[in-house]
């Protein structure tokens, strides 16, 4: 999927290996990926059983009145294969995906960790610290580093769509050089802030597998 780069491998990109189902990611106790404070689930609530759940409701129901719980209900995808990289919540320092890894920024390093996903790969993409950092907010316009942007280059084949998670602010557009970047490489961009990119993301993975990559920055930038 990604073509051998030793600068982008060794300095920018770490590769999330896909654990079997059975195999789990052990992380520090201090991190409780399953804890609801500083988090925000990407999914409704849903019924246990399929019976339950197609059921027409009957008068004496009373409507759900969370809109996850609405959507959810009317969820076409529901019970579609979703992506090994599926993204299961995102939270104040970063990603929980589906294969239980979570992708925590800044690292113990102090670097800007953003995440990349492309086709059911999943990478940790290094985005410098403050001093150095590969990508640039000027008041509302975020700009990426070359360095970054040449990883898309070296894809094959390329994502048909990407979606672009600019941090935690909705009100962020992107460079127009950036957008004429992916426009020249054929490449079609969903930009957003984070959190919305990735409920994209999760979207059109399940509904177009293999053709969907997303590059989102930490949900606390």
């Amino acid at each position: 999927m990604l073509q051998s780069s030793t600068q982008f491998t060794n300095t920018i990109l770490r590769n999330i290996k896909i654990l079997p189902p059975k195999q789990f990611h052990t992380t520090s106790k201090r991190f409780n990926l399953f804890d609801k404070l500083g988090s925000k689930s990407l999914q409704g609530s849903l019924p246990k059983d399929t019976e339950t759940l197609l059921r027409p409701r009957s008068a004496k129901q009373v409507a759900p009145t969370n809109p996850a719980d609405i959507l959810t209900q009317n969820d076409i995808l529901m019970y579609s294969n979703k992506p090994l990289n599926y993204i299961e919540s995102i939270k104040t320092n970063g990603f929980h995906l589906n294969n239980n890894f979570f992708i925590k920024s800044p690292n113990l390093e102090g670097e800007v960790i953003g995440l990349l996903l492309v086709g059911s790969e999943t990478f940790e993409i290094k985005l410098g610290n403050k001093d150095s950092a590969m990508f640039e907010i000027n008041n509302h316009i975020v700009t990426f580093n070359d360095l970054i942007l040449n990883i898309f280059k070296k894809l094959h084949p390329k994502p048909e769509i990407l979606i672009i998670g600019l941090g935690k602010k909705t009100s962020r557009i992107m460079n127009l050089k950036n957008k004429s970047f992916f426009n020249n490489l054929g490449i079609n961009l969903e930009i957003s802030d984070s959190f919305n990119g990735g409920q994209i993301f999760d979207l059109l993975s399940t509904e177009r597998p293999g053709v969907i990559g997303a590059l989102l920055l930490p949900p606390n930038v």
